[in-house]
């Protein structure tokens, strides 16, 4: 059966629908204002109203007594940074493209761009295979329109 219960709450850990606190996941009720969410941070320690539901699951409905200040509730958990030391040493090697290459992309890339094209436009199947085969003949063959 849902109740709402009273309990002193320590903040162990926040969470993406609410935080962590005496070892179990509590999310925010819709009664729970939001300028009070600042003050649920790790290491906060307040007495709380809390909505249990028929599923054991607690919401905050909202913060009683004052919040203890993080400095002087209970230390917050830290995690040890380790430094590693790397040194990058680049390769000496020449990976530029040659010209031939980079037409051979442009062209790769203008075909792909044709076919989409063809294919979003013509209604069937052949008819996309006859507007790309006549759109890569047009770029391909320099049929510049000269006005």
């Amino acid at each position: 059966m849902a109740q709402t219960k009273t309990a002193t709450v320590v903040v162990e850990e926040l969470s993406k629908y609410g935080f962590k606190a005496n070892g179990e996941y509590i999310n925010y009720s819709k009664k729970f204002s939001e300028s009070d969410k600042a003050k649920v941070v790790p290491g906060a320690t307040f007495e709380a109203e809390l909505f249990v539901s028929d599923g054991g699951k607690a919401y905050l409905n909202k913060i009683l007594a004052g919040v203890i200040p993080v400095t002087q509730s209970a230390p917050v958990k830290t995690e040890k940074t380790v430094t590693v030391k790397h040194e990058f040493k680049p390769k000496k090697t020449d990976d530029s493209m040659s010209k031939e290459e980079w037409n051979q992309k442009d062209k790769r890339i203008s075909r792909q761009g044709i076919i989409q094209v063809a294919v979003q436009v013509a209604g069937t199947f052949e008819d996309a295979v006859e507007l790309a085969n006549k759109m890569l003949k047009f770029v391909y063959t320099d049929n510049v329109n000269q006005d």
